[in-house]
């Protein structure tokens, strides 16, 4: 009755499985089947340049492709967000006794209870196309923990078939440690653009067209999945890339990435750019979600225009940094000095400005709704009290 088959790359990093239940029904005619989803989120180990790299998932989409059947946006319940749950042990059965699938059990990590992680999750696509993206909430590097058994839809029991696929982007992918790929003084401006040039290889070269897939058939015969011929990149043309970025004699950030084959406009998205030296770089329009700049001198940058939507910017200097009509919504700037900056016409929905510098900072047009500050120096109380008015929530203590 029920055909299955699925693959994961690197399933200690994602471990994805499908399950259809069928429902009791006294009219055999009538039987409907439920369609679930796990998944398992954590880190992977992976050999590289006579190194490791370890690395995990900010997020991914997850598409289906469904013949004889189909799951209309407004029955997919799968929308909000998730608290991923621990597991036991790396041999805990996650679905059904008789289907005995389990991660690696070589490989897969404890999940500790304070590892786990809150998932958004959001959905698009048409009734037979549906897809849905999950994404990381705040507080953690990446994903960890389980998504057990969801339901993604319930269908008459009539011969179909699910085709499942989470595929990555770049910017869902986090490298989280290195170990053995270069040595220890390099500057955080290098630091950060190899482990760009590391994560763009991985997602081109080892995580595509997916990092996991399935096929569900149910009285249809099982299909094979086409082959996607990668033309991949040698691991010499990536040693290459990595000694020419060690042995060049500037740190500018923006001759680095020029170095690097990087576009600092549309390669930084989800990457660590911690401690590093941005004063007065150029990131206009970039699109920058998710990036991680705690600690960083960004003073004099120009963010105009820019998606920064859920950047962790702790403890940076933004002192005079142009942010005008830029996407921080949900941004993390607790510690950070915007003295100086200007933040007209800015999206700070959501956003932590609790402790930040806001001497001379321009709030004129700025989105500040649920935006939360507290025990900021330099506000003036004329300040304080407009950005009250325009919905900023003020937790001073």
């Amino acid at each position: 009755m029920r055909s299955l088959e699925s693959h994961n790359k690197y399933p200690d990093c994602l471990w994805m499985q499908l399950e259809a239940i069928p429902l009791p029904s006294v009219a055999a005619q009538t039987q409907q089947i439920d369609i679930h989803l796990s998944l398992n989120f954590n880190e992977h180990w992976e050999p590289l340049l006579g190194g490791r790299v370890k690395f995990g998932l900010q997020g991914g989409t997850l598409k289906l492709n469904l013949e004889n059947c189909e799951i209309p946006v407004a029955s997919r319940q799968l929308v909000g967000d998730f608290q991923l749950s621990p597991i036991e042990s790396s041999t805990e059965v996650l679905l059904t006794e008789s289907q005995q699938v389990v991660p690696d059990s070589e490989k897969a990590e404890k999940i500790e209870q304070t590892d786990c992680t809150l998932c958004q999750v959001s959905t698009i696509g048409d009734d037979t196309k549906p897809a849905w993206i999950f994404s990381l909430e705040r507080g953690k590097p990446v994903l960890k923990g389980l998504l057990k058994s969801a339901k993604l839809g319930e269908f008459a029991a009539n011969p179909l078939r699910i085709a499942a696929a989470f595929e990555v982007a770049k910017e869902d992918i986090y490298i989280t440690d290195a170990e053995g790929l270069w040595r220890h003084d390099i500057t955080p401006n290098q630091h950060a653009v190899l482990e760009r040039i590391l994560t763009v290889y991985l997602q081109a070269n080892k995580l595509q067209p997916a990092i996991s897939w399935a096929l569900l058939s149910y009285n249809l015969p099982a299909v094979e999945q086409p082959e996607v011929e990668i033309v991949a990149e040698t691991e010499a043309q990536l040693q290459e890339m990595v000694d020419r970025i060690i042995s060049t004699e500037t740190d500018d950030f923006a001759e680095l990435a020029k170095i690097a084959n990087l576009n600092p406009a549309l390669d930084f998205a989800g990457s660590s750019l911690r401690g590093t030296t941005l004063s007065e770089v150029d990131f206009s329009s970039a699109n920058l979600d998710r990036a991680n700049f705690r600690g960083a001198n960004l003073n004099d940058a120009d963010f105009s225009d820019a998606n920064l939507q859920n950047a962790k910017f702790g403890g940076a200097d933004l002192s005079g940094a142009f942010l005008g009509n830029a996407d921080l919504s949900g941004a993390d700037l607790h510690r950070a000095s915007l003295a100086l900056a200007n933040l007209s016409g800015a999206d700070l929905s959501g956003a932590n400005l609790i402790e930040v510098n806001l001497t001379n900072a321009n709030f004129s047009g700025a989105n500040v709704e649920s935006a939360r500050f507290g025990n900021n120096a330099g506000l003036a109380d004329d300040v304080k009290l407009n950005l009250q008015q325009r919905g900023a929530i003020f937790e001073d203590v």
